[in-house]
């Protein structure tokens, strides 16, 4: 009989580890939403920076400043 426990005490972990697997790959999954979140975001604000960045590069007249004196 100690045969047949240690079958069932090894299959109850194959399913145990199973159901743990399925919550990694949900949290993966979330975890992937959430970066490509992200990177969305950051490629706008880089967008925007380089705007904001040709802006002031427009005011100064597009060169280096003069050095007065």
């Amino acid at each position: 009989m100690s045969g047949v426990g240690d079958a069932l005490a090894a299959l109850k972990n194959v399913i145990l580890l199973h159901e743990r697997l399925d919550g990694v790959k949900a949290n993966n999954e979330l975890l992937g939403g959430d970066l490509r979140a992200l990177t969305a975001k950051v490629a706008s604000l880089s967008e925007r920076v380089v705007r904001i960045e040709t802006m002031i590069e427009m005011t100064r007249g597009g060169g280096l400043p003069r050095i007065e004196g």
